[in-house]
């Protein structure tokens, strides 16, 4: 049986950002070990000097250093038709999430050593790659990338001796020893939180400003609900986001797409309302509000009950419209506005002349649904996230470098990562920026930019 050992050297612990800056890679098989390489990874885009140094990697040495996509498909050569070893999680979904950035599809480790050693050794003792060294009893220091993947493959081929402990080990608020430490890392930082139970499966998505601190609340309130939520928790995940607009939207993907057993918000897609016109059969052009299922409205600009009715009272006084063709009353005889209403319900107006006034009215609604960018902090000082509008439609979310030169709408489009607009995406937007009155230098106008 063949296996590959895979050992990474990320540029930070936080998934979202993450790139890979070293791989080792060792393939054995059952005469022992037949290759083994290891290959520095120039970052795109750069990672600041001090924090390379603090990595204890020399930036002179990634000068000359390949990009991941030059080395990708020698690396799959490597791992083909082999069974695949991680030490954990985290360097299994990096490690996926790089080749899925350029394009490769890539399936999960065939082995993990924390999931290894959790079934081991339990609860009592938190995974680590050190902790896994010394329970296995082996020897030896690890001061290159190559020199830990040797280590993952050792233990990975002595893990099953170690005498196996408790699974059910328990700390205050009854949380197993592992899923602690866990939740000991977790970031101060803005993002979105998942929790699994046994099976890996998602049963609650969360948003945080404070992800730590959220996280820890869940596991320290007395409320049934909380209860039932950790009782049925063994890991928790994240995704940082830098900004809570981005934690909120993203939030909203989850629960929409993975339908969390836990959550109770926005699982179900509301019909909006929705404006829009016809001409009736006396030639007639009426404004009309109607709900809409969100699966055929998807390039709509969504209004709730009351504001629906507003934007619609807007545009009948703005423009002399009818209250009964216009949307606002339903009768069959004349409308009650005798101020604004020139007379069509009471046949004493021109309907060609009435007309040109709705489509005035409909240009006007039109032209009110903007096309932006909301400037955000992003998930590092030297990283700037935003979120892009197109129509009064929300398009998705991105980051970019701050050094990065921003010349036009295509620069940015480049960044973007496509989400779908929805009811519920369109009152987050909405509420951000009802929140955010005094904040305009940080929206940019798309036409004010170069196509």
């Amino acid at each position: 049986m063949k296996y590959s050992f895979i050992a990474l050297t990320s540029s930070t612990p936080r998934l979202a950002s993450a790139q890979i800056l070293a791989i080792a890679i060792i393939n054995t098989d059952d005469n022992g070990i037949y290759a083994k390489e290891e290959f520095l990874i120039k970052p795109i885009p750069r990672i600041p000097k001090r924090e390379l140094i603090s990595l204890g990697i020399n930036p002179n040495t990634l000068r000359t250093a390949s990009v991941f996509c030059e080395l990708a498909p020698f690396i799959l050569e490597k791992i083909k038709e082999t069974h695949t070893v991680f030490s954990d999680k985290f360097s299994e979904r990096l490690f996926v999430k790089t080749f899925k950035e350029i394009g490769y599809p890539m399936g999960s480790a065939t082995y993990l050593l924390d999931k290894i050693f959790k079934k081991v050794v339990g609860g009592k003792i938190p995974y680590s790659l050190e902790n896994a060294q010394k329970a296995v009893g082996i020897t030896m220091k690890v001061s290159s990338i190559l020199e830990k993947c040797e280590l993952i493959q050792k233990v990975f081929e002595n893990i099953t001796k170690v005498d196996p402990s408790p699974l059910d080990v328990k700390v205050a608020g009854g949380i197993n020893k592992t899923l602690h430490s866990t939740i000991t890392h977790l970031p101060n930082t803005p993002g979105v939180y998942f929790f699994r139970n046994a099976k890996e499966e998602v049963i609650y998505v969360g948003k945080a400003i404070n992800i730590s601190k959220r996280v820890r609340s869940h596991f320290s309130s007395n409320a049934a609900f909380e209860r039932k939520l950790c009782a049925q928790t063994t890991m928790v995940d994240y995704e940082e986001t830098g900004s809570e607009l981005i934690s909120l939207l993203l939030e909203s993907h989850y629960i929409g797409s993975l339908a969390p057993e836990l959550n109770s918000q926005q699982k179900e897609m509301l019909q909006p309302y929705i404006i829009t016109s016809k001409v009736d059969s006396k030639g007639i052009l009426r404004l009309q509000p109607i709900q809409k299922n969100y699966a055929d409205s998807e390039n709509e600009f969504y209004y709730n009950r009351d504001s629906v009715l507003l934007k619609l009272i807007e545009v009948q006084r703005k423009f002399r419209l009818c209250k009964r063709f216009g949307g606002i009353e339903r009768t069959k005889a004349s409308c009650s506005d005798m101020i604004y209403c020139k007379g069509i319900c009471r046949g004493a107006e021109d309907k060609n002349d009435y007309n040109t006034r709705v489509r005035d009215a409909l240009s006007y609604i039109d032209a009110q649904r903007p096309s932006y960018i909301i400037k955000l902090k992003g998930r590092h000082k030297n990283e700037m996230g935003f979120v892009m509008v197109k129509q009064g439609i929300y398009c998705g979310y991105g980051y970019i470098d701050t050094e990065t030169p921003i010349n036009s709408s295509n620069d940015i489009a480049g960044f973007l990562k496509k989400y779908s607009h929805n009811y519920f995406t369109s009152r987050i937007i909405d509420q951000f920026h009802k929140a955010n009155k005094r904040k305009a230098e940080n929206i940019l106008k798309l036409e004010c930019m170069h196509e």
